[in-house]
């Protein structure tokens, strides 16, 4: 059974001949089985649960808007709000001493912008705080300028007295 395969393509015998529109059902068939048949309803569905993700969105924005925003009194939030009542407390009082023993309103003046410079950069760091409460360097900002003010009036206050007391001793040996 050799046979040469030339041989066997030049046999129009054996060769079957295909139908006049074998081509053309051919064609239709492969279309329908490549279009993916397509739920009537998909659109509304999708509509639907755009929808319903929308609102749920919605109703969470608006939720948390309507709310007052809990503090979380976190350990550090209380512990720099007690450092920092105490010394605004003794800043006060610190003023208060100074104002009692200045004479020189130009003096006063200008510590008293001094202070208010201070206490205007303590309410940017603030701002800072309740952003991110749990920056150190923030607090540590915030500790520093306080100190700061309360350094400086003490400073002040051992100045006029230092004064007072030349004032006071070379008015006796006057």
């Amino acid at each position: 059974m050799k046979q040469d395969i030339r041989n066997l393509f030049n046999e129009e015998d054996d060769l079957k001949t295909l139908p006049e529109n074998h081509r053309i059902e051919f064609t239709e068939k492969l279309k329908k089985q490549s279009k993916p048949k397509q739920n009537p309803y998909a659109w509304i569905i999708s509509a639907v649960a755009i929808l319903i993700i929308a609102l749920t969105i919605g109703f969470n924005i608006r939720e948390m808007e309507s709310k007052p925003e809990l503090k979380q009194s976190s350990p550090i939030i209380a512990k720099v709000e007690a450092v920092e009542a105490e010394y605004l407390a003794n800043i006060e009082t610190e003023w208060q001493s100074f104002l009692a023993i200045a004479d020189d309103a130009i003096l006063v003046e200008r510590f008293r912008k001094k202070l208010k410079e201070l206490d205007t950069d303590y309410q940017e760091i603030s701002l800072e705080f309740k952003e991110d409460a749990n920056n150190i360097l923030v607090i540590e900002a915030l500790v520093e300028n306080l100190q700061t003010r309360l350094q400086i009036l003490k400073d002040i206050q051992k100045h006029i007295k230092i004064l007072n007391q030349k004032n006071g001793h070379h008015e006796k040996s006057i």
